[in-house]
């Protein structure tokens, strides 16, 4: 069993009894199967990620590309009248032209190339050199086709566009293209008249002044040792097809206005501190594809900005939406965070691994400049109306969180699983909204805290949600005030600690069963008159004396159930992370039975601050 941590297998949520456990009695929950391809949902266990990375995997994309007539990202959409092709062979260069001659200027290896009023051009780049460079400035469209283009420019970037208008790079069929820039930065061969270095951005293997379209079925291999491996002044977009490996960069491997992942395989790495993978100073939209993300640098305190800045699988300055594709985002840094978005997050469709091992980082706790690691963290509101999200945030610190909106979070849809050495999921903020759970499976496991805390309201009006917190005084579901947790529907299971009862608004009948002794994999069942089971699940963890929170449309008024511990289950045909939809219960040790005399029926006394006395929660009824 490993002993760091890793996502657990059951069900959660809950109250415990009178006395304030040891941490050292709950025991790391079971480990997690390898990640697997997100199809299956009758899994006992949600898969572990693995946070291994040994360089790029090789990988190609393979999916395909359907152009949209009329639209400006297509390169087929255009007509190129005249074509330029640049051939490099070691410390030379030379440039041919098609159709109308074109005004270029070599040095060595260098070559520049002045498109002004020739209009749509494509430029044809092969060859290799250790010390040359291309160099393009125009008012028009620019198709930039690498035909196993392999450069390294010793004095700035590798491709350096000087064009405020679409830079189309497109990858020959089949071709292997390589880029790295120098790593400091010194004068080049041609600048126009009246230009000197100082008034040109070059900061990245390939550098553009416009927007940037990826296409084609090669690879492009980047290296970016100044700054970022690609910087674009506007947008970038990948189309299906295409193929990108960042294999190390000095800050960002994508430096974007805006960034469209359409389709295409990204493999990016970055170990600057600060470092993200895709950083964009807009819009973040994800449409397909595969991208596998790894920043291993920790964080920093900006003197500019006065606070402190972290690295990330993916950054945005704006909102992000996903709405297919699959990705991967592993941070081993202080303060590393997979998703980090200033906006807002929406979430239709698509697979999302996230796993983060680092600690929080500390510049100044006295004027609380630092950083905590997250899996996903959004300033504004996070809506998942679908897809496949798994996190694993697993650095032992506080704020160590998995899911966190400063606003509110919103689940009408997908499979969701968060294990968070602090708060799985979590809202806070200086003004939040809350929780809104309305569909969809969620698991929220806490190593350390609550499984699901609302610094707000804490609405359930569906859904199947399974969570569970660590010992007194952290609970399953967690909202500042009992009227503030509202059931009107779904499957609720919590265990831990302690519980709070749902509102009186709530329309939804629940039982808080406090004291249970748990063990890690023993079966928590509750029958109904009938003798038929209504809840079958396997306990998470263990605690001498845990609270599980129960919550379903099959608890009715004025009937009478029976709590059991341990027995066998056979015949079932869905079991998620410990929830069992069926089969039959070979029954074990009666705990006792309860009556639903009113909405949250509460048996035993709680240990948590929500206890007899606490705030937020009735008190109990007798002990068993």
């Amino acid at each position: 069993m490993k002993k760091s941590i890793i996502i657990c297998a059951a069900a959660l949520c809950g109250i415990l009894s009178c006395t304030q456990i040891d941490r050292d009695e709950e025991q790391t929950p079971p480990e997690i199967p390898e990640l697997d391809d997100g199809s299956n949902i009758n899994e006992e266990n949600t898969p572990e990620i693995s946070i291994e990375e040994n360089g790029y995997d090789g990988l190609m994309a393979k999916d395909g590309d359907t152009v949209v007539p009329g639209d400006d990202i297509y390169w087929e959409n255009r007509s190129f009248g005249t074509t330029v092709t640049v051939t490099y062979s070691g410390s030379s260069v030379t440039v041919t032209s098609s159709g109308r001659s074109v005004q270029s200027h070599i040095e060595g290896a260098d070559a520049a190339i002045v498109l002004d009023g020739m209009g749509d051009v494509e430029v044809i780049a092969s060859g290799s050199s250790e010390d040359g460079q291309l160099k393009i400035y125009g008012d028009s469209p620019v198709k930039l086709t690498l035909k196993g283009l392999n450069l390294t420019s010793a004095k700035s970037a590798a491709i350096n566009v000087q064009n405020k208008s679409i830079l189309y790079i497109h990858l020959a069929e089949g071709s292997d293209n390589s880029l790295c820039d120098a790593r400091k930065q010194s004068d080049e061969s041609y600048y126009p008249e009246g230009i000197v270095s100082g008034d040109e951005k070059r900061n990245g293997a390939i550098y553009c002044k416009g927007s940037i379209v990826l296409s084609g079925k090669g690879i492009l291999k980047l290296t970016g040792q100044k700054k970022h491996g690609i910087s674009v002044k506007s947008s970038f977009t990948l189309r299906p097809g295409a193929t990108l490996a960042v294999n190390d960069v000095a800050d960002n491997c994508i430096k974007a206005e805006g960034i469209n992942i359409l389709g295409g395989y990204i493999w990016a790495k970055t170990s600057a501190d600060a470092g993200k993978c895709l950083s964009s100073d807009a819009d973040v939209n994800i449409k397909g594809g595969m991208m596998k993300l790894y920043t291993s640098g920790g964080s920093i305190y900006e003197e500019d900005e006065k606070d402190t800045s972290s690295p990330a699988g993916i950054k945005a300055d704006g909102n992000m939406m996903v709405s297919g594709g699959e990705m991967l985002c592993v941070s081993t840094g202080e303060g590393g965070k997979g998703l980090n978005i200033d906006g807002d997050l929406t979430i239709d469709s698509g697979i999302i691994n996230i796993a983060t091992s680092g600690g929080k980082y500390v510049y100044n706790a006295a004027l609380d400049l630092d950083s905590s690691p997250k899996g996903i963290k959004a300033d504004g509101k996070i809506i998942i109306n679908g897809g496949r999200l798994n996190i694993q945030v697993k650095g032992r610190s506080d704020g160590s969180e998995g899911l966190e909106s400063k606003s509110k979070i919103t689940v009408n849809d997908g499979n969701i699983s968060v294990y968070a050495y602090d708060d799985a999921i979590n809202v806070g903020g200086d003004n939040p909204e809350g929780i809104e759970i309305n569909g969809g499976r969620v698991l929220a496991f806490a190593e350390n805290n609550d499984g699901i805390d609302s610094n707000g309201k804490l609405w359930v009006n569906g859904g199947l949600v399974i969570t569970s917190g660590s010992g007194a005084p952290e609970e399953g579901f967690d909202c500042d005030f009992s009227q503030n947790f509202i059931v009107k529907g779904g499957i609720l299971i919590g265990t831990g600690g302690a519980a709070i009862a749902p509102s009186s608004a709530s329309t939804q009948r629940s039982v808080t069963y406090n004291g249970v002794s748990a063990r890690t994999g023993e079966f928590f069942v509750i029958t109904g008159p009938d003798g038929n089971p209504i809840l079958r699940y396997k306990l998470p963890r263990t605690i001498s004396r845990m609270a599980v929170f129960f919550s379903s449309e099959d608890i009715r008024s004025g009937e009478t159930y029976t709590v059991w511990s341990g027995g066998s289950l056979s015949g079932n045909s869905v079991n998620w992370n410990g929830w069992f939809e069926d089969g039959t219960y070979t029954a074990g040790t009666e705990l006792g039975t309860f009556t639903s005399n009113s909405l949250n029926t509460t048996v035993g006394q709680s240990g948590g601050p929500g206890g007899p006395g606490g705030p937020g929660r009735p008190g109990g009824g007798p002990g068993w």
